[in-house]
């Protein structure tokens, strides 16, 4: 049954931005392969068809599922995919560029209701992400879509900051909040595995950064996740970043020359000789502004060095079934000095660096008709240091220590899953995940009461994980669907085991309309750190207050409605309650610290899992995907989010911020005459969300310490709201076999400056205020042949 077209609520976005694009004169091919998604099986004789073609151009699969199609004009298209017994999909919005062939991989899903020689059209529903086992609050990211969201900056972690309930870091990091969970609740994978923060100069416990080192130009489609999460997802309590690298084109060699304000690096992809489907894919970049310093172009302090590099390759074989090596790792540094504006006194010096990375290799081989079995081993590995020094008193030289930290972590995983498909209406996905890790940390700060320093970390060692899941989803009929199952989990440094049941439902009352509803228990270990930290009192004896500290908890109840106007514009509303217990909160009774109100690093505060909170709030979202040349997002939510230490009082989170809202769009303009592939890019963003809880500084104290000292009560202080306006442009120009793209993405063009945090500056005994980002223009030239 077709969708029925209904008035658009976003009319007048209609009238502003109507006009289609479509660009002619140069042409590309598109090729790729179709499998069944439950059994990795090539769906053989599946046609594909550029929809509105005329006359109609498409292709058939062959026996190992591949099709191509060439000579296809450069320029956005939707394809149309179809296959007897498998539900219909649709491909839309595509981008076909002179400079590199469209490599696609289709999974089709096997029909409910079979129709004979007939295929089975399902709704077209955009968005959605491709693990099945999703019912609910799960997203695609699209790379494509990451290019021309203002502010997004080629970075997916940015740019899922445009989605309900989510909000960015107004600092200007990638961090983001979700839900009102803190930051640390976020889990990164790649390639199906857990990975350490991929972020440059980051600190151990965090989760986002200034720079992603996993460069857009490496990932394919990838997904996100932001609660009530399926039953393979576990030691998670906020969100969910899984991460795909895309395959390299397995025919001809292609490449990729990017160079930008934040760094110069060379894509390369291509066939492996030798192999039958084979290819390899890899990226190098470095910082730009450390190049430009190098060479004695720029010449200030505290530029940013950072490199990271990415591969994948391919080896496909009928017999051993496909084999992907893949990597990822990056390094950063930083010399930061305070100096005097009038006389240059030099009052302190930080120097930072950070590295990450990750070596994996898979392996997926079909196991019958009806299975097929991911196997994954890989080695990552992190850290961090920092050496800070300031002068005892302003001006006098030399620099004392005042901190310094080495922290180093190495984790082998084997993670393996095997997919089942009883029948088209039954599918079993069941796996197991091992991670052994070792680490050496080495923390020593300065004690102001005690006026010496003080190792408040020294240890080296190892620790285990262990988790299993299993789920299973029943399609009842092409309207009820059910996904439930369980996940378990082990931490062996503490002996923590927890059981996560879980379960999901989604009613599909009529093609346009659906309503969703899912809960289920979630579970997630703190950093290491924070398990190690060690405090030492005057006669030397070492105490570890928190080794037996358990697993953070909670609950997670999501209900959800979906109505999609038309083809291209849908409406998403959600509503939320998760209810937090066993949280991490100092175990003192006039105390109202709580872990949770971090964003990084750790305490060595004594801690018991006898906290207690809740997260609860509203999302809406409508959107017009990218059609005709134009798009728009319009999201809102509104959360609350509070909890309880051991003082008994109900407290506001850090991160309890209230109103969230995002308006943004884009549209593309045709230009040139007739045949000529040049095309103008404009797109905006403006975001509003409210300020963070903080506890108000005791000026008259912090004076008379010397140093910063709270008041109260605690977390009783909200921030002003943060307001900004994001702008993105970008010309593109096609030849045929290159292309050329220049792009300029402007963040806070307004230049808003919104108190963000607050701090006691010791040299002036005021309180000062650190406000959010600045105005930032990044520019790139983009280079494809």
């Amino acid at each position: 049954m077709a969708l029925r077209t209904l008035p658009s609520l976003g009319f007048l976005f209609h009238i502003l931005l109507a006009g289609g694009v479509l660009a002619q004169g140069n042409t590309q091919t598109i090729r790729g392969t179709i499998l069944d998604s439950d059994t990795r099986q090539p769906l053989i004789g599946a046609t594909v068809v550029i929809v509105g073609s005329s006359p109609i151009k498409g292709s058939t699969t062959d026996l190992e599922g591949r099709f191509a199609i060439a000579e296809v004009p450069t320029g956005r298209l939707d394809l149309q995919v179809r296959m007897v017994g498998f539900e219909e999909q649709r491909l839309t919005n595509q981008l076909l560029t002179s400079a590199k062939e469209l490599v696609l991989d289709v999974r089709m899903r096997e029909s409910v209701t079979q129709l004979g020689e007939f295929e089975v059209k399902a709704p077209v529903r955009k968005g959605v992400v491709r693990n099945d086992m999703a019912t609910l609050s799960a997203r695609t990211i699209s790379v494509e879509e990451t290019s021309r969201i203002a502010g997004g900056i080629n970075d997916p972690a940015r740019m899922v900051g445009t989605f309900p309930g989510v909000a960015s870091d107004p600092g200007g990091n990638n961090t983001i909040v979700v839900r009102g969970n803190s930051p640390k609740g976020v889990l990164w994978r790649l390639e199906g595995v857990e990975i350490p923060n991929p972020n440059h100069f980051s600190d151990d416990g965090s989760t986002g950064g200034p720079i992603n080192v996993l460069n857009s130009g490496m990932i394919d489609d990838s997904e996100f996740y932001t609660g009530a999460f399926s039953a393979e997802y576990g030691n998670v309590t906020s969100a969910v970043f899984d991460m795909r690298l895309r395959d390299g084109n397995d025919r001809k060699r292609e490449y990729t020359l990017k160079a930008g304000v934040l760094g110069t690096d060379l894509t390369a992809e291509g066939p492996i000789p030798g192999t039958k489907g084979g290819s390899y894919l890899a990226n190098y970049r470095y910082s730009t502004l450390a190049l430009l310093d190098g060479a004695g172009i720029v010449d200030f302090g505290g530029v940013p060095r950072y490199t990271d590099a990415a591969f994948k390759v391919k080896l496909p074989s009928a017999d051993f079934g496909t084999i992907a090596l893949y990597g990822l790792g990056g390094r950063s540094a930083i010399l930061d000095e305070d100096r005097g504006v009038a006389d240059d006194t030099l009052f302190s010096r930080a120097e930072f660096g950070s590295r990450m990375g990750v070596l994996g290799l898979s392996h997926t081989k079909t196991m019958g008709e009806s299975s097929f079995l991911s196997t994954s081993v890989s080695l990552s590995g992190n850290g961090s240091g920092t050496d800070y020094e300031e002068s005892a008193a302003p001006g006098e030289e030399p620099l004392e220590l005042r901190h310094t930290d080495d922290l180093a972590k190495w984790t082998w995983r084997l993670s393996s899953t095997l997919n089942s498909r009883i029948n088209a209406r039954h599918k079993l996905r069941s796996g197991v995940i091992v991670s052994s890790e070792q680490f050496r940390m080495y923390v020593n700060s300065w004690d102001p009461d005690r006026q010496r320093m003080v190792v408040n970390l020294d240890r080296t060692g190892s620790a285990r994980t262990m988790q299993a899941f299993s789920s299973w989803k029943w399609r009842w009929n092409e309207q009820w669907s059910l996904t439930s199952g369980v996940h378990l989990l082990y931490f062996d440094l503490n002996q923590s085991a927890s059981v996560e049941p879980r379960i999901a439902l989604r009613y599909q009352i009529r093609p346009d309309r659906a309503f969703t509803f899912g809960t289920g228990l979630h579970s997630k270990t703190e950093g290491l750190m924070t398990y190690l930290a060690q405090d030492i009192d005057d006669a030397g004896n070492i105490s570890r207050p928190n080794q037996g500290l358990g697993l953070t908890r909670a609950a997670h109840v999501v209900a959800g409605f979906e109505q999609q106007f038309a083809e291209d514009m849908q409406l998403k509303a959600e509503v939320y309650y998760q209810h937090l217990y066993a949280l991490p909160v100092e175990n003192d009774p006039t105390s109202a610290f709580n872990v949770n109100n971090m964003s990084e690093w750790f305490t060595n505060k004594p801690l018991v899992n006898k906290g207690t909170g809740y997260n609860r709030g509203l999302e809406v979202s409508l959107e017009k995907f990218f059609t005709r040349g134009y798009h728009y997002l319009i999201t809102a939510s509104y959360s609350e989010s509070k909890y309880k230490a051991l003082d008994g009082q109900w407290h506001h989170s850090r991160f309890d911020l209230g109103p969230v809202a995002n308006i943004l769009g884009g549209k593309e303009w045709k230009l040139g005459p007739q045949g000529k592939d040049r095309i103008l890019m404009a797109g905006f963003r403006y975001s509003v969300q409210g300020g963070q809880y903080y506890t108000p500084i005791d000026l008259a104290a912090s004076i008379a310490a010397g140093r910063e000292q709270e008041g109260n009560p605690s977390w009783s202080d909200k921030g002003k709201s943060v307001h900004k306006v994001d702008i993105v442009a970008s010309y593109r120009v096609g030849r045929p076999k290159v292309s050329h793209e220049f792009k300029i993405d402007v963040q806070n063009v307004l230049n808003a400056a919104t108190p963000v945090y607050y701090y006691f500056d010791s040299r002036t005994e005021t309180i000062q205020n650190v406000p959010q980002l600045a105005i930032l223009p990044v520019m790139q030239y983009t280079l494809r042949f």
